[in-house]
Protein backbone atom coordinates (compact mmCIF):
# COMPACT_ATOMS: atom_id res chain seq x y z
CA UNK A 1 0.00 0.00 0.00
CA UNK A 2 3.11 2.46 0.40
CA UNK A 3 4.56 1.62 -2.61
CA UNK A 4 1.19 2.01 -4.13
CA UNK A 5 0.80 5.55 -2.66
CA UNK A 6 4.38 6.27 -3.58
CA UNK A 7 4.31 5.60 -7.19
CA UNK A 8 0.49 7.89 -7.12
CA UNK A 9 2.55 10.54 -5.69
CA UNK A 10 5.30 10.29 -8.57
CA UNK A 11 2.83 10.41 -11.29
CA UNK A 12 0.86 13.53 -9.64
CA UNK A 13 4.47 15.17 -9.53
CA UNK A 14 5.21 14.38 -13.60
CA UNK A 15 1.46 15.42 -14.09
CA UNK A 16 2.18 19.24 -12.98
CA UNK A 17 6.07 19.27 -14.41
CA UNK A 18 4.75 17.99 -17.96
CA UNK A 19 1.81 21.15 -17.29
CA UNK A 20 4.33 23.77 -16.65
CA UNK A 21 6.62 22.95 -18.99
CA UNK A 22 3.79 22.78 -22.00
CA UNK A 23 2.12 26.46 -20.80
CA UNK A 24 4.76 28.54 -21.62
CA UNK A 25 4.22 31.55 -23.46
CA UNK A 26 4.18 29.53 -27.40
CA UNK A 27 1.42 29.98 -29.70
CA UNK A 28 0.34 27.31 -31.58
CA UNK A 29 -1.00 26.51 -35.03
CA UNK A 30 -4.58 25.84 -34.98
CA UNK A 31 -4.54 22.94 -38.18
CA UNK A 32 -1.42 21.14 -37.22
CA UNK A 33 -0.92 21.96 -33.50
CA UNK A 34 2.73 23.16 -34.18
CA UNK A 35 4.84 24.99 -31.58
CA UNK A 36 5.57 28.51 -33.07
CA UNK A 37 8.85 30.19 -31.51
CA UNK A 38 7.06 33.36 -32.09
CA UNK A 39 4.04 33.84 -34.91
CA UNK A 40 3.83 37.07 -36.87
CA UNK A 41 2.05 38.32 -40.28
CA UNK A 42 4.90 37.93 -43.28
CA UNK A 43 4.39 41.91 -44.36
CA UNK A 44 5.32 42.77 -40.44
CA UNK A 45 9.00 41.50 -41.11
CA UNK A 46 10.96 44.38 -42.26
CA UNK A 47 14.43 42.83 -42.76
CA UNK A 48 16.45 39.39 -41.74
CA UNK A 49 20.12 39.03 -41.29
CA UNK A 50 21.72 35.83 -40.24
CA UNK A 51 25.41 35.08 -39.96
CA UNK A 52 27.02 31.71 -40.65
CA UNK A 53 30.39 30.90 -40.93
CA UNK A 54 31.96 33.90 -42.35
CA UNK A 55 28.46 35.11 -44.40
CA UNK A 56 26.63 37.64 -43.28
CA UNK A 57 23.29 37.44 -45.43
CA UNK A 58 20.59 40.88 -45.08
CA UNK A 59 16.92 40.48 -46.77
CA UNK A 60 14.97 43.52 -46.27
CA UNK A 61 11.85 44.73 -47.81
CA UNK A 62 12.02 48.04 -50.20
CA UNK A 63 10.03 49.62 -52.69
CA UNK A 64 10.18 51.31 -55.71
CA UNK A 65 8.03 53.21 -58.94
CA UNK A 66 7.12 49.30 -60.06
CA UNK A 67 6.28 48.05 -56.41
CA UNK A 68 7.63 46.43 -53.31
CA UNK A 69 10.03 44.02 -53.42
CA UNK A 70 12.71 42.49 -51.35
CA UNK A 71 16.52 42.35 -51.95
CA UNK A 72 19.81 40.93 -50.67
CA UNK A 73 22.66 41.85 -49.11
CA UNK A 74 25.83 39.09 -48.72
CA UNK A 75 29.00 39.99 -47.32
CA UNK A 76 31.91 37.38 -47.73
CA UNK A 77 34.66 37.42 -44.68
CA UNK A 78 38.08 36.55 -44.77
CA UNK A 79 41.09 38.04 -46.61
CA UNK A 80 38.99 40.43 -48.19
CA UNK A 81 35.57 40.83 -47.66
CA UNK A 82 33.25 41.02 -50.54
CA UNK A 83 29.43 42.24 -50.97
CA UNK A 84 26.95 41.00 -53.48
CA UNK A 85 23.14 42.93 -53.72
CA UNK A 86 20.92 40.98 -55.67
CA UNK A 87 16.66 40.64 -55.66
CA UNK A 88 15.41 38.38 -53.39
CA UNK A 89 13.26 35.54 -55.63
CA UNK A 90 10.39 33.17 -54.48
CA UNK A 91 12.71 30.66 -52.73
CA UNK A 92 13.74 33.82 -50.38
CA UNK A 93 9.91 34.74 -49.90
CA UNK A 94 8.83 31.35 -48.84
CA UNK A 95 11.84 31.72 -46.25
CA UNK A 96 10.14 34.58 -45.32
CA UNK A 97 7.24 33.42 -44.76
CA UNK A 98 8.29 30.78 -42.57
CA UNK A 99 10.42 33.02 -40.30
CA UNK A 100 7.22 34.85 -39.77
CA UNK A 101 6.04 32.52 -37.86
CA UNK A 102 8.70 30.31 -37.44
CA UNK A 103 8.03 26.71 -35.94
CA UNK A 104 10.32 24.71 -33.40
CA UNK A 105 10.61 21.23 -34.12
CA UNK A 106 11.29 21.13 -30.69
CA UNK A 107 11.01 23.70 -27.37
CA UNK A 108 13.99 23.10 -25.11
CA UNK A 109 12.87 25.30 -22.59
CA UNK A 110 15.46 26.55 -20.19
CA UNK A 111 19.25 25.06 -20.59
CA UNK A 112 22.32 24.77 -18.17
CA UNK A 113 25.48 25.83 -18.76
CA UNK A 114 26.40 22.06 -19.45
CA UNK A 115 23.62 21.96 -22.06
CA UNK A 116 24.74 25.06 -23.43
CA UNK A 117 27.76 24.14 -24.03
CA UNK A 118 26.87 20.41 -25.28
CA UNK A 119 24.60 22.17 -28.13
CA UNK A 120 26.98 23.90 -29.43
CA UNK A 121 25.38 27.44 -27.93
CA UNK A 122 27.44 28.71 -25.40
CA UNK A 123 30.49 29.07 -27.79
CA UNK A 124 28.45 29.85 -30.81
CA UNK A 125 28.96 33.01 -33.01
CA UNK A 126 25.92 32.03 -35.47
CA UNK A 127 23.19 34.70 -35.29
CA UNK A 128 19.54 34.69 -36.98
CA UNK A 129 17.52 38.35 -36.03
CA UNK A 130 14.41 38.97 -37.05
CA UNK A 131 13.68 43.08 -37.22
CA UNK A 132 9.01 43.52 -36.61
CA UNK A 133 8.08 46.76 -36.48
CA UNK A 134 7.87 46.83 -32.81
CA UNK A 135 11.08 44.76 -31.83
CA UNK A 136 14.02 42.67 -32.55
CA UNK A 137 13.99 38.92 -32.02
CA UNK A 138 17.22 37.02 -32.06
CA UNK A 139 18.27 33.51 -31.88
CA UNK A 140 21.62 32.20 -31.29
CA UNK A 141 22.33 28.70 -33.81
CA UNK A 142 24.20 26.19 -32.22
CA UNK A 143 25.37 22.77 -33.37
CA UNK A 144 23.30 20.49 -35.93
CA UNK A 145 20.89 18.28 -34.05
CA UNK A 146 22.95 14.70 -34.51
CA UNK A 147 21.97 12.78 -37.79
CA UNK A 148 19.68 15.39 -39.28
CA UNK A 149 20.19 19.04 -40.48
CA UNK A 150 18.14 20.71 -37.43
CA UNK A 151 19.81 22.67 -35.50
CA UNK A 152 19.68 23.91 -31.98
CA UNK A 153 18.70 27.74 -31.60
CA UNK A 154 18.33 29.72 -28.30
CA UNK A 155 16.67 33.56 -27.81
CA UNK A 156 18.64 34.56 -25.05
CA UNK A 157 15.65 37.31 -24.20
CA UNK A 158 13.59 34.66 -23.24
CA UNK A 159 16.00 31.87 -21.71
CA UNK A 160 14.21 29.41 -24.23
CA UNK A 161 16.11 26.83 -26.49
CA UNK A 162 14.61 25.35 -29.64
CA UNK A 163 15.30 22.85 -32.67
CA UNK A 164 14.74 24.48 -36.21
CA UNK A 165 13.24 22.42 -38.88
CA UNK A 166 15.54 21.80 -41.92
CA UNK A 167 13.56 23.49 -44.43
CA UNK A 168 14.71 26.89 -42.91
CA UNK A 169 18.43 25.53 -41.56
CA UNK A 170 19.28 24.51 -45.35
CA UNK A 171 18.12 27.86 -46.76
CA UNK A 172 20.14 29.58 -44.36
CA UNK A 173 23.19 27.43 -44.61
CA UNK A 174 23.07 27.77 -48.44
CA UNK A 175 23.40 31.61 -48.41
CA UNK A 176 22.67 34.16 -51.54
CA UNK A 177 22.22 31.07 -53.93
CA UNK A 178 18.93 29.57 -52.18
CA UNK A 179 16.99 32.62 -52.34
CA UNK A 180 18.23 35.09 -54.84
CA UNK A 181 15.81 35.65 -57.98
CA UNK A 182 16.56 33.09 -60.33
CA UNK A 183 13.15 34.05 -62.90
CA UNK A 184 13.57 36.03 -65.61
CA UNK A 185 10.08 36.51 -66.10
CA UNK A 186 6.88 35.94 -63.86
CA UNK A 187 3.94 36.91 -65.31
CA UNK A 188 1.30 33.93 -67.02
CA UNK A 189 2.45 33.24 -70.26
CA UNK A 190 -1.17 33.29 -71.22
CA UNK A 191 -1.79 37.10 -70.45
CA UNK A 192 1.19 37.84 -73.25
CA UNK A 193 -0.64 39.29 -76.17
CA UNK A 194 2.47 41.63 -78.04
CA UNK A 195 5.67 42.31 -77.63
CA UNK A 196 7.04 45.50 -78.94
CA UNK A 197 10.99 45.40 -80.04
CA UNK A 198 13.37 48.04 -79.45
CA UNK A 199 16.93 47.83 -81.56
CA UNK A 200 18.59 50.46 -82.33
CA UNK A 201 16.15 53.64 -83.54
CA UNK A 202 13.88 50.93 -84.78
CA UNK A 203 10.72 49.44 -82.88
CA UNK A 204 8.69 46.63 -83.70
CA UNK A 205 5.20 45.41 -82.63
CA UNK A 206 4.36 41.78 -83.29
CA UNK A 207 1.29 39.97 -82.11
CA UNK A 208 0.93 36.78 -80.25
CA UNK A 209 -1.13 33.89 -82.75
CA UNK A 210 -2.85 31.96 -79.54
CA UNK A 211 -0.60 30.06 -77.73
CA UNK A 212 1.00 28.22 -80.67
CA UNK A 213 4.31 29.95 -79.89
CA UNK A 214 4.15 31.91 -83.31
CA UNK A 215 4.03 35.61 -83.88
CA UNK A 216 2.74 37.85 -86.96
CA UNK A 217 2.43 41.37 -87.53
CA UNK A 218 -0.63 43.23 -86.40
CA UNK A 219 -3.55 42.34 -88.52
CA UNK A 220 -2.16 39.56 -89.77
CA UNK A 221 -2.66 35.64 -89.94
CA UNK A 222 0.30 34.70 -91.28
CA UNK A 223 3.43 33.69 -88.92
CA UNK A 224 6.90 35.06 -89.07
CA UNK A 225 9.10 32.80 -88.66
CA UNK A 226 12.14 34.31 -88.27
CA UNK A 227 10.48 36.37 -85.81
CA UNK A 228 9.12 33.33 -83.79
CA UNK A 229 12.97 31.86 -83.83
CA UNK A 230 14.42 34.74 -82.27
CA UNK A 231 11.56 34.93 -79.66
CA UNK A 232 11.88 31.69 -78.51
CA UNK A 233 15.56 32.19 -78.41
CA UNK A 234 14.78 35.23 -76.10
CA UNK A 235 12.37 32.98 -74.06
CA UNK A 236 15.89 30.69 -73.61
CA UNK A 237 17.57 33.63 -71.63
CA UNK A 238 18.69 32.47 -68.59
CA UNK A 239 20.24 33.95 -65.22
CA UNK A 240 23.92 33.01 -63.71
CA UNK A 241 24.11 35.38 -60.50
CA UNK A 242 24.36 39.09 -59.70
CA UNK A 243 28.04 39.11 -58.74
CA UNK A 244 29.17 40.65 -61.30
CA UNK A 245 28.28 43.84 -63.23
CA UNK A 246 28.57 45.64 -66.24
CA UNK A 247 30.69 48.21 -66.56
CA UNK A 248 30.07 51.81 -67.71
CA UNK A 249 30.26 50.79 -71.31
CA UNK A 250 27.95 48.31 -71.88
CA UNK A 251 25.68 48.35 -74.59
CA UNK A 252 21.97 48.04 -74.89
CA UNK A 253 21.53 45.02 -77.72
CA UNK A 254 17.45 44.83 -77.43
CA UNK A 255 15.26 45.89 -75.32
CA UNK A 256 11.48 43.94 -75.75
CA UNK A 257 8.36 45.05 -73.95
CA UNK A 258 5.92 42.34 -73.07
CA UNK A 259 1.98 43.74 -73.12
CA UNK A 260 -1.32 42.00 -72.56
CA UNK A 261 -4.33 42.20 -74.96
CA UNK A 262 -5.21 45.91 -73.83
CA UNK A 263 -1.63 46.99 -74.37
CA UNK A 264 -1.00 47.19 -70.51
CA UNK A 265 2.92 46.24 -69.38
CA UNK A 266 3.62 43.01 -68.03
CA UNK A 267 7.41 43.11 -68.18
CA UNK A 268 10.15 43.77 -69.82
CA UNK A 269 13.95 42.32 -70.76
CA UNK A 270 16.82 44.29 -71.98
CA UNK A 271 19.57 42.78 -72.83
CA UNK A 272 23.53 44.09 -72.60
CA UNK A 273 26.59 43.43 -73.83
CA UNK A 274 30.15 44.80 -72.35
CA UNK A 275 32.51 44.32 -74.54
CA UNK A 276 35.45 45.08 -72.32
CA UNK A 277 35.20 41.66 -70.34
CA UNK A 278 36.45 38.66 -72.68
CA UNK A 279 34.62 36.23 -70.81
CA UNK A 280 31.05 36.49 -69.99
CA UNK A 281 30.22 39.67 -71.47
CA UNK A 282 26.13 39.69 -71.50
CA UNK A 283 23.59 40.77 -69.09
CA UNK A 284 19.92 41.03 -68.38
CA UNK A 285 17.77 43.76 -66.94
CA UNK A 286 13.87 42.52 -65.99
CA UNK A 287 11.43 43.56 -64.11
CA UNK A 288 12.57 40.80 -61.76
CA UNK A 289 16.24 41.58 -61.86
CA UNK A 290 15.80 45.45 -60.82
CA UNK A 291 19.65 45.61 -61.80
CA UNK A 292 22.28 43.73 -64.37
CA UNK A 293 21.87 39.73 -63.79
CA UNK A 294 24.53 38.22 -65.33
CA UNK A 295 23.53 35.67 -68.21
CA UNK A 296 24.23 32.88 -69.29
CA UNK A 297 26.34 33.47 -72.04
CA UNK A 298 25.97 30.86 -75.09
CA UNK A 299 22.56 31.30 -74.65
CA UNK A 300 22.53 35.17 -74.66
CA UNK A 301 24.51 34.53 -77.94
CA UNK A 302 22.34 33.09 -79.87
CA UNK A 303 19.61 35.79 -79.34
CA UNK A 304 22.45 38.34 -80.36
CA UNK A 305 23.10 35.95 -83.33
CA UNK A 306 19.20 36.31 -84.07
CA UNK A 307 18.79 39.86 -83.87
CA UNK A 308 18.40 40.16 -87.30
CA UNK A 309 15.51 37.97 -87.57
CA UNK A 310 13.39 40.65 -84.79
CA UNK A 311 13.16 43.03 -87.42
CA UNK A 312 13.41 40.98 -90.66
CA UNK A 313 9.01 41.03 -91.63
CA UNK A 314 7.40 43.08 -93.44
CA UNK A 315 7.19 46.77 -92.32
CA UNK A 316 3.83 46.76 -91.13
CA UNK A 317 5.01 46.48 -87.72
CA UNK A 318 8.17 48.69 -87.62
CA UNK A 319 8.04 52.38 -86.45
CA UNK A 320 11.01 54.93 -85.82
CA UNK A 321 11.73 56.15 -82.28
Amino acid sequence: MTDLRFHAILFGAALIATFFTWSRDVSYDEDANVVRIWDRDSSEVLAIQYRIAGTDIRIERRTDQAGDYLWGTETLGGGETRTTEFPVGPPGQDLLDQIARLRTVRDLGPLSTDMMTTFGIAAAADRLSVQFPDEQRELILGDQVYGTEQRYAYEAATGVAHVLPRNVTTKLANGREAIRERWVHRFPEEDLARVRVQLGGTVRTMSRLGDTGEWADPGSAAPDVAFGTFMQRVGEVAIVGFAARPGPGARVLVRIDYLDSDDQPLGFLELLRDDSREADPYFVVTETTRVPAQAMSFLALRVEEGLGGALSGGARGLSEL
